[in-house]
């Protein structure tokens, strides 16, 4: 038998509309909404709204959503949709159920980028939704696996759930579900942080020793400001503001373009040396105006030839992104999130949605910045960013917690440094810092490998596409061409489409 063949996905060109996300169904409610007359927001908010019923494992309503919306103009509005811890938090985050849970914020959030620049009826976004959880979609081999591994947990936290016992290729209903999208639909974001399913979730929570209340749900706003800017080259990154840890990427980007190494060995160890000295930053962007101080202040000096193996970045590997881009120039990019699979797996039955355990992203020390306190946002994984280079606006989006801004930086180094073809970048292998170790896929070239061992690095390899090196989604627009584009990464089930 031969061998498989590597063959990249293409590059997509549409005239209206783009969308890529980290599931199939997803990208079909967001090219149904550009069919519907909506633009790059409505596309964007359809896409995330289906992820979160086919994809509970990454997603969810009781979770996240930071976006990043480029209009027309030029203007860049981040949404940082992430919630609070509640305010009557005390004591230590428990490693599970629903005192680790902060305050959902995706449904707001998407409710107020749609409101900035949406062109269909909110309810219109959602219907895809709507008909997933009301009608049913087939459960798929992922999802199947993340419950199996899950399943103690969600035994205890989620009895009734009724993706508890599916099977892949098994129809499943979320009858719960779909009424809370209804009430969505019909009431617009208040129907989720008001009413009976505050209520429901506040009842759920001291049900699981979490003190998240309905005072503090009804107290939730989207955090809505202007996104951080950096230069790299000829290129503008433009990234998520804190809380997000985008800013790290922005550091890491200055510390190798200071470095400047032009071979592959010599680059891909201040890539990752740099990826390391920003991660020792992390809990400082808890702190107001830290991330421009950090981005103004000179980038980190490097060691060229002797590893430090600083650490830092951890082990998760959560979260789906959703990138979306039409004619007009309006450009989306968004992750969203419950942090670990199936968040704190306790389940809101009301609703048919589990809550996130976003709160174990917290320092464990006490006097850091980023330590638990009511009412604080902990800093947080999501990074999504926009690249403006070589006439075209991308977003660029990729799931992988503490591997996200890893990504970020080897994706834009190619796109940017070397002029690389998005498809040809999104199929090289990649390397992750994690805990003090390098994890590589496993066809990265044996000449490169040896030369970061003999550099110092501790390196681990790991299958070709496992989930830790991320799975890139890519929208944007091409201005010298008046088209959209999308790509998709071959990891994961990572999808794109055009209209």
């Amino acid at each position: 038998m031969s061998a498989a063949v590597d063959l990249p996905r293409p590059l997509l060109r549409g005239a209206r509309g783009s969308v890529a996300c980290g599931h199939p169904l997803g990208v079909t409610a967001g090219l149904q909404a550009l069919a519907a007359g909506g633009g790059a927001v409505d596309a964007a908010v359809a896409a995330a709204a289906a992820l979160a019923v086919v994809l509970p494992q990454s997603c969810g309503f009781g979770g996240d959503a930071l976006l990043l919306v480029h209009a027309p103009g030029g203007a860049v509005t981040a949404f940082n949709g992430s919630g609070a811890a509640p305010g009557g938090l005390a004591g230590p985050i428990p490693r599970d159920g629903a005192g680790a849970a902060a305050v959902p914020g995706a449904v707001a959030a998407w409710a107020d980028a749609h409101e900035l620049l949406g062109r269909l009826a909110f309810a219109e976004t959602l219907r895809p939704a709507l008909e997933l959880a009301r009608d049913g979609f087939p459960v798929d081999e992922g999802l199947a696996a993340a419950v199996t591994r899950q399943r103690p947990r969600l035994e205890r936290g989620a009895p009734g759930w009724p993706l508890l016992r599916a099977r892949a290729g098994e129809t499943v209903r979320q009858p719960p579900l779909a009424v809370l999208v209804e009430a969505l639909a019909r009431d617009g974001a208040r129907a989720f942080y008001e009413g009976p399913t505050a209520q429901a979730v506040a009842a759920r929570c001291a049900a699981d020793g979490g003190t998240l209340s309905a005072a503090d749900l009804a107290a939730h706003r989207t955090v809505v400001r202007d996104a951080l800017r950096v230069r790299f080259g000829p290129a503008t990154v433009t990234l998520q503001p804190p809380v997000s840890q985008a800013a790290l990427a922005g550091l890491a980007l200055r510390t190798l373009e200071a470095a400047a190494p032009s071979e592959a060995a010599g680059r891909t160890h201040v890539a990752i040396e740099a990826v390391e000295a920003a991660f020792e930053h992390r809990d400082e962007l808890a702190v107001e105006g830290a991330a421009e101080r950090l981005l103004s202040a000179p980038p980190a000096e490097i060691d060229r030839e002797r590893a430090r193996r600083l650490g830092g970045p951890r082990g998760y590997a959560h979260t789906t992104a959703v990138t979306t881009a039409d004619a007009s120039g309006t450009v989306v990019s968004m992750l969203i999130s419950v942090f670990d699979d199936f968040g704190c797996a306790s389940l809101v039955p009301e609703g048919g949605f589990l809550l996130n355990d976003r709160l174990a992203g917290c320092s464990s020390d006490p006097a850091s910045p980023n330590a638990a306190a009511p009412g604080r946002r902990p800093v947080h994984t999501l990074a999504p960013a926009l690249l403006e280079h070589g006439g075209r606006l991308l977003a660029l989006a990729t799931p992988g917690a503490d591997g996200q801004v890893q990504t970020l930086l080897q994706v834009v180094d190619a796109l940017v440094t070397e002029g690389a073809s998005l498809p040809d970048v999104l199929r090289r292998p990649r390397w992750r810092s994690q805990e003090a170790r390098v994890l590589v896929e496993e066809s990265v070239p044996d000449a490169l490998a040896g030369a970061l061992s003999v550099r110092g690095h501790d390196l681990e390899r790991l299958p070709d596409g496992d989930g830790l090196f991320g799975a890139v989604a890519v929208a944007g627009v091409e201005s010298g061409q008046g088209t959209v584009l999308a790509a998709a990464d071959p990891r994961r089930e990572t999808w794109a489409g055009v209209w």
